[in-house]
């Protein structure tokens, strides 16, 4: 097994924030939803936001409450040319959060109010937008997804979407890409799956996974030649957003998800998933195995839930020998995306 880790065991102990936002990018519209015109309101991070596209075409994310009063724009509110209006006073707002219209005084606006915005850009057919506690701007962009750059896979949208609002921290869904050995008794695997690799890399998580497909039957659906193995391989840039592709022997295919933060306690899972297109078939709905794939990965992922909805996070777990170097070394990854103000009292990494 590889592992490669840049980050520094001693300077980064096992702790857990006290802080649930981490920094990064996040989900939190599916772009063919926010047609020119349209106003949304959006509840994520614990804060109520508004995310518009103006007659341009360009989409923004802001707080949600007028600088006037505080009303609230996405109730009533109203899309104009490329600003939005408050439904109260009738006050008008730019897509950088400045003011741009008082319609009764003679101001005209304000010039020096303002309502935060976040860097938003619109990838593989969502708006994704960068939350930083600070109003950091982002220090990483978003990886191309070659597979999505010729027709030989069907395309992401609109036939895999799904959306789940799940009681669980962000972080617990990348977590998954430490821990193979749920894969069998979760996810009905034969035998245990086994990391290959598993490196750290600033904002970048990369781990490769040998799992075997239809262990057990001599046929299958999806492995009709008998049971397969096949690499899994996982991408996780921050927190928020993660890739796992599989392989050719199985059924080539990219799925996408995004773990955006909507409070406290829940979670926003974003799904979406491309996969190699049937012989002969040019269209663009998923059919045969491909559709199948689908349907079974939308499957697999719940069946994760019960488990976090469920579970008590522990700050010092009990890893066996087999896991703990690559749980460890994430859980001081996962350290990075949080601000530093916000961890409790450390406990140093090789503690029990």
């Amino acid at each position: 097994m590889t592992v490669t880790n840049d980050v520094a065991e001693s300077e980064t102990p096992l702790s857990v924030s006290t802080y649930r936002y981490p920094t990064g990018w996040y989900i939190v519209a599916n772009s063919s939803d926010v047609l020119p015109g349209t106003l949304k309101t959006l509840h994520y991070f614990g804060r109520e936001l508004i995310c518009f596209r103006g007659e341009s075409g360009t989409v923004a994310v802001m707080n949600a409450y007028c600088q006037h009063l505080g009303g609230h724009i996405g109730v009533g509110g109203s899309v104009v040319g490329d600003e939005v209006k408050c439904p109260w006073h009738a006050w008008q707002w730019r897509a950088d959060g400045t003011n741009s219209l008082i319609p009764y005084s003679k101001e005209g606006c304000k010039k020096s109010v303002r309502i935060r915005t976040y860097p938003v850009v619109e990838w593989c057919g969502m708006v994704v937008m960068w939350f930083d506690r600070d109003a950091a701007e982002p220090t990483w962009g978003l990886p191309e997804v070659p597979e999505l750059e010729t027709g030989d896979y069907y395309p992401l949208h609109p036939h895999s979407r799904m959306l789940n609002r799940v009681k669980v921290h962000p972080q617990m869904i990348v977590e998954n890409a430490a821990d193979p050995y749920h894969i069998a008794p979760v996810h009905h695997g034969d035998r245990p799956a086994e990391t290959t690799s598993f490196e750290l890399h600033d904002y970048h998580l990369h781990a490769t996974v040998d799992v075997n497909y239809g262990g057990g039957r001599p046929t299958t659906w999806l492995t009709p030649n008998g049971p397969v193995d096949g690499q899994v391989v996982y991408d996780t840039f921050g927190l928020g957003i993660g890739f796992v592709r599989f392989p050719e022997n199985v059924l080539a295919s990219v799925q996408i998800t995004g773990h955006t933060p909507v409070d406290e306690e829940y979670t926003d899972y974003w799904f979406t998933m491309a996969c190699v297109r049937e012989e002969g078939d040019t269209g663009d709905v998923p059919t045969g195995r491909a559709a199948r794939w689908i349907e079974l990965q939308q499957e697999i992922i719940k069946q994760d839930f019960f488990t976090w909805e469920n579970m008590q996070y522990l700050e010092k777990p009990s890893f066996a020998v087999e896991e703990a170097k690559n749980y460890a070394s994430l859980r001081r990854w996962c350290r990075r995306f949080y601000p530093e103000d916000t961890f409790a009292e450390t406990v140093p990494s090789g503690s029990k």
